[in-house]
């Protein structure tokens, strides 16, 4: 499965619900700022790392759009470090011009339900499993990446209600 099956609006939803599950995961809970920030830091080098990946099919739709994110971050041009740190700036960019943390959730949640009718309409039911089952996984690996509650992080749930119930969310907005 390649880009050249999508039209580009198609695409860029494919493209961006990566960063959309580590938007909506950020912002499932209100935390002290550290951990707000280790969230994103830990999302975006999440992200990074699924795009390292070598284990990926070959044809694969998710194999395809981390081809297409490795394609951007290349273009780029800067050093891995600093093109990590400039992810988390665009992450924070778009999280500060939201009204409220509800907002950026909802729009990650309208992003899914965008996504799985781009899915339904373009690919099989086998590549679509495929790929939601690809964005849950970094959702849930974001999700356990700082423990929540406790005190600056001592203590506390690995995945807090709030994150469950944004992750439920997604899965439900990514069922057909």
């Amino acid at each position: 499965m390649v880009q050249q099956y999508f039209s580009e609006e198609e695409w860029a939803v494919l493209t961006q619900a990566p960063m959309q599950a580590i938007i909506a995961l950020t912002l499932a809970d209100k935390t002290d700022p550290v951990s707000f920030m280790k969230e994103v830091q830990a999302g975006v080098k999440i992200l990074a790392a699924e795009q390292q990946r070598q284990d990926l099919p070959p044809d694969g739709l998710v194999n395809s759009v981390v081809s297409a994110l490795n394609e951007v971050d290349l273009a780029d041009g800067a050093p891995a470090d600093s093109l990590l740190l400039k992810k988390e700036f665009q992450i924070l960019r778009y999280i500060r011009d939201l009204k409220n943390a509800s907002e950026g959730r909802n729009a990650a949640i309208a992003h899914f339900d965008k996504l799985k009718s781009v899915l339904a309409a373009k690919v099989t039911g086998v590549q679509a499993n495929e790929y939601k089952g690809w964005l849950l996984a970094i959702a849930t690996k974001v999700a356990e990446a700082v423990k929540e509650g406790g005190f600056l992080g001592i203590g506390g749930e690995k995945i807090s209600e709030a994150e469950a119930s944004v992750l439920r969310k997604l899965e439900d907005a990514l069922t057909p």
